[in-house]
């Protein structure tokens, strides 16, 4: 891809102008074009009110847009193009929607941490990573027998993209992650136990080598030792680095990939 044009000529663009320039693009290209053209149709107010209530906000025929509602927003307008992705479905205007918020995403001066995968954001991270320990795993949890495992997944990947703007969300991530990865364990050795005592066993189930054991005790201490924290009142503790949280949730991806892979 050829430098773009603030690269050309040495122009410096931080993160907040970057995002800036999201909704902007998004206000043109989504709110203002691509939704005009449902004007004619007679269904934009449909359209408005679903998206509106998919961010739980009221909805007034009289003056609200879903621009107004989302405003200068990072996450709300996110929020709100998952809406009406979601409205969209089954419809042929859902791959033209698609090709807008990839084209914006690609515009982007500066590494948002997003990722935009079948009408969902996702917080993106290193590439290599996000392909085998997120997108992967997303489609081996598609199976109904995880759908436990899957929702927690989710939730965690969506707390993760927040966490951005909240980083009191990032202790929820690992507990989400954790969560996934319980639930995929109970699957695979066939019980309703906690990680805690499924730990071993799932590991064996896996036909792993004993230092696997190791790295997922250590992988259970850590998000216990950490909810732990949490939970004792008077003792306030500062939210785990982002960094480290990534770390765990690319490895609970990990996991669950070695888990439910063809090759397991």
């Amino acid at each position: 891809m050829p430098p773009k044009f603030h690269q050309r000529f040495k122009i410096p663009i931080s993160e907040e102008a970057a995002r800036r320039r999201f909704i902007n693009r998004v206000y043109n290209e989504i709110w203002d074009a691509f939704l005009g053209q449902f004007h004619s149709r007679g269904n934009f107010n449909v359209i408005t009110r679903a998206v509106i209530s998919h961010l739980g906000e009221r909805y007034d025929r009289d003056c609200d847009r879903i621009a107004q509602a989302t405003g200068d927003d990072f996450l709300k307008n996110l929020h709100a193009i998952e809406g009406l992705y979601d409205f969209l479905r089954g419809h042929q205007e859902q791959d033209e929607l698609d090709c807008l918020v990839t084209n914006i995403i690609a515009q982007s001066e500066f590494d948002l941490s997003i990722r935009w995968e079948k009408g969902q954001f996702y917080s993106s991270g290193s590439p290599l990573l996000d392909d085998k320990a997120v997108n992967d795993v997303l489609g081996l949890l598609s199976n109904p027998a995880h759908a436990g495992a899957a929702q927690a997944f989710h939730k965690g990947l969506d707390h993760f993209l927040r966490s951005t703007k909240n980083p009191d969300l990032l202790s929820d991530v690992v507990n989400r992650m954790y969560e996934a990865l319980e639930a995929t364990a109970k699957v695979i050795c066939k019980n309703n136990n906690d990680l805690t005592g499924n730990g071993e066993a799932f590991v064996s189930q896996l036909k792993l080598p004993d230092p696997y054991k190791r790295f997922l005790k250590e992988y259970i201490k850590y998000a216990n030792d950490l909810h732990r924290h949490a939970a004792d009142r008077g003792k306030p503790k500062s939210p785990p680095s982002r960094r480290e949280v990534e770390a765990f949730m690319y490895l609970t991806g990990l996991f669950i990939r070695v888990a439910l892979s063809k090759d397991s």
